[in-house]
């Protein structure tokens, strides 16, 4: 029989774990908590487990674990593969429960790499957000290359045979935009989605070394959208509002309308599309 003790060491190797994924940037996993955190306890206390360690993370770290969405699996402009999918979480990740007001006040400071990354990020997903919310591989390609990815997305090794003499070719520039886009959807910053046919490709801008890549690669028939990690860090309004800074515009009522026009939503002032 289990008992609150039990639980209570359970939920405490939950926690450590939780902010251990956080800390490596990885999602917390449903098979990982069931096997060496939960080990001797039965599936049902599963719930009882979560919710004390959520408690502990909010208490001691003003943290808690939200669930990520599920990944699309959609063949493009199209929903019925996810017509069956499930709706229970498998993954999470962590998130501050505190007020903006608060983190404001706080002044908190991040990592140099967590800050480089996520500014990458932040480009890279509000390229995609004004652009309906997909872009086919050949355009992300041209915008990274353009944006030039931060160091610490690519292995030590792989960083340095980026450039020769200190300056970089176009085949290091090609191999580090699809080095970077392949960071961002290990990481659950971008869903892959296969075109539904070749025709349906944009093809804007595409240079032949990109789309000989692309081919080469096959991704020649693949978009990218927003993946689960986007949709929990960034809301909507906070992207609105990071567009307006980035492009030196003030975020007014008509620049929101426009920018939910550019992404196919209503952005209300809560950050939630209508």
């Amino acid at each position: 029989m289990e008992g609150d003790s039990e639980k209570e060491r359970a939920a405490v190797n939950l926690s450590r774990y939780a902010l251990a994924c956080h800390a490596s940037g990885k999602p917390i996993k449903r098979e990982d908590i069931r096997g060496p955190v939960m080990a001797g306890l039965n599936s049902r206390s599963f719930r009882p487990v979560f919710d004390l360690a959520n408690a502990f993370l909010e208490e001691d770290f003003a943290l808690k674990m939200v669930s990520l969405p599920q990944h699309e699996k959609k063949a493009a402009r199209s929903d019925s593969a996810n017509a069956n999918a499930s709706k229970t979480a498998n993954r999470w990740v962590l998130q501050s429960v505190l007020p903006d007001e608060a983190r404001e006040r706080l002044d908190m400071v991040l990592a140099k790499d967590e800050k480089s990354i996520l500014g990458f990020a932040a480009m890279v997903l509000s390229l995609i957000f004004v652009n309906n919310m997909s872009i086919s591989h050949e355009q992300l390609v041209l915008y990274v290359r353009k944006l030039g990815p931060p160091a610490c997305v690519f292995p030590a090794g792989e960083a340095r045979d980026m450039s020769v003499a200190g300056v970089a070719t176009d085949v290091h520039l090609e191999s580090a935009a699809h080095a970077a886009i392949a960071y961002l959807a290990r990481h659950s910053y971008l869903d892959k989605i296969a075109l539904s046919s070749a025709n349906d490709r944009q093809g804007f801008g595409e240079t032949q070394a990109t789309q000989q890549t692309a081919d080469a690669e096959g991704e020649s028939g693949v978009e990218y959208t927003w993946g689960p990690q986007a949709k929990v860090k960034f809301e909507m309004m906070d992207m609105a509002r990071f567009i307006a800074a980035v492009s030196g515009q003030e975020c007014t009522p008509d620049f929101i309308k426009a920018v939910g026009r550019a992404c196919g939503q209503n952005i209300s002032a809560t950050g939630a599309a209508e």
